[in-house]
């Protein structure tokens, strides 16, 4: 049988299954901090599975992977979704994964070292828990005062530098993710959680914070902020969701009925900022605003 590792995410049960993926995971920067020992798994991946690409099936998305090292796509044939890595290197094996909608398995190829394995895991996870009203999100997470704060923004924007400037001159700020933190509605509340996905800064927290508001931010001559209406709103955080889900209907509509309860539920900002001290009081007193004011 199989070596397996299993995880608790975001409160959620999570096992792979495969001798050559458990391995790495028990070594491979943020996972270690998530392994949690359990009988049964709500949701697993299971590697080592023979999956031949269909007749026919649709593209949904293709793009290429950071710096440019493999080829991914996204495809469906009616309940079937498909996502394939194909690495420039010919040395280094492909990987096709393939999950039925509704199921709580993926199942995958093997031979994928340790940065596809890395992605993977973040597509398999991504599809399975979107109709449980959580997904990853592409942010930087502040955590103030027992709260979380996602700050977005295309690569570049200044995100990280925006979140060093929170824990920097804010008492009591400190960074809950820096890439990838897990967005979810619970019992009517927005809540954030730590996740083994945090771009280049290795941030793993097994945390979980209610969410207090989310900004979206881009480089200005200047520091101001404003919220947003519900329309506006909808766009800023929508394009921070799982990009190749966006391309389905079926996995748009569950995104949107998330973000539609996420957005009933806490406020919406832009801020426009030089990468300064005061960008982060500006942003941390509307959010916070009347609470214990610098």
């Amino acid at each position: 049988m199989p070596d397996s590792i299993s995880f608790l995410i975001a409160g959620h049960r999570f096992r792979v299954v495969g001798d050559r993926e458990s391995a790495l995971l028990r070594t491979m920067p943020g996972f270690p901090v998530f392994v949690s020992e359990y009988e049964e798994p709500e949701w697993q991946v299971v590697f080592g599975c023979e999956i031949e690409k269909p007749d026919q099936w649709k593209v949904l998305y293709d793009f290429v992977f950071e710096a440019d090292i493999m080829k991914c796509l996204f495809a469906r044939k009616g309940d079937e979704y498909y996502f394939v890595m194909e690495p420039y290197d010919e040395a280094v094996a492909p990987l096709m994964m393939r999950y039925h909608l509704g199921d709580k398995k993926v199942e995958a190829t093997q031979g994928v070292d340790a940065d596809m394995l890395r992605f993977a895991l973040w597509i398999a996870l991504s599809m399975m828990s979107a109709s449980s009203k959580m997904t990853l999100v592409h942010s930087s997470t502040i955590v103030h005062q027992g709260r979380a704060v996602l700050f977005l923004g295309e690569s570049g924007t200044g995100k990280s530098t925006h979140t060093r400037l929170w824990m920097k001159s804010i008492p009591d700020a400190h960074l809950l993710n820096d890439d990838s933190p897990v967005l979810a509605v619970e019992n009517g509340e927005a809540v954030v959680y730590g996740s083994p996905w945090s771009g280049k800064t290795h941030c793993y927290h097994q945390l979980r914070f209610p969410l207090a508001g989310v900004v979206r931010l881009s480089q200005a001559p200047y520091n101001s902020i404003r919220r947003l209406s519900i329309i506006e709103a909808f766009s800023a955080l929508h394009p921070s969701f799982p990009p190749a889900l966006a391309q389905d209907d079926r996995f748009q509509d569950m995104l949107v009925d998330m973000l539609s309860e996420v957005l009933s539920l806490v406020p919406v900002f832009h801020l426009e900022c030089l990468p300064d001290e005061d960008a982060a009081w500006t942003s941390r007193d509307a959010i916070f605003k009347g609470e214990h004011h610098r």
